[in-house]
C-alpha cells in the first residue's frame, strides 16, 4: 500500500511539475520579414515589440524565420535585442513565401 501511495503522489507531483514548465519546452516562430516582425498576433515595423512578446510567452525556442529580401540590418537587431532578454535557443531560417505584416 505504501509503495502504491508513494507512486501516486510521485505522478501526481512529476504531472504538476510537467504542467508548470510546459511553455519551456515551446518553440515559437518570430517572422522577420521587409517591412517588419510578426510573432503570433503580434505586428511591428520594430523588434522590441516582438521581443516583448517573446519574453511574455516564455517559449523554450525561438526561431526566426527571415525573407531573402529582408535588410540583414533587421535579422541583426531582432537577434541582438532577443540575446539581450531571452534566455532560451535560437534558430533561424528562410521563409519560402514572404507575407506582408
Amino acid at each position: 500500500m505504501n509503495n502504491a501511495l508513494a507512486a501516486s503522489r510521485w505522478f501526481a507531483v512529476t504531472a504538476i511539475f510537467i504542467s508548470g514548465c510546459s511553455h519551456f519546452a515551446q518553440e515559437l516562430t518570430v517572422q522577420a520579414l521587409p517591412s517588419g516582425y510578426r510573432v503570433g498576433d503580434v505586428r511591428s515595423a520594430l523588434a522590441t515589440p516582438a521581443v516583448d512578446e517573446v519574453v511574455r510567452l516564455q517559449p523554450g525556442r525561438v526561431k526566426i524565420l527571415s525573407c531573402r529580401s529582408t535588410p540583414p540590418a533587421k535579422v541583426v537587431q531582432l537577434v541582438a535585442e532577443l540575446q539581450a532578454r531571452f534566455e532560451g535557443k535560437l534558430t533561424g531560417g528562410l521563409l519560402e513565401d514572404c507575407p506582408e505584416v
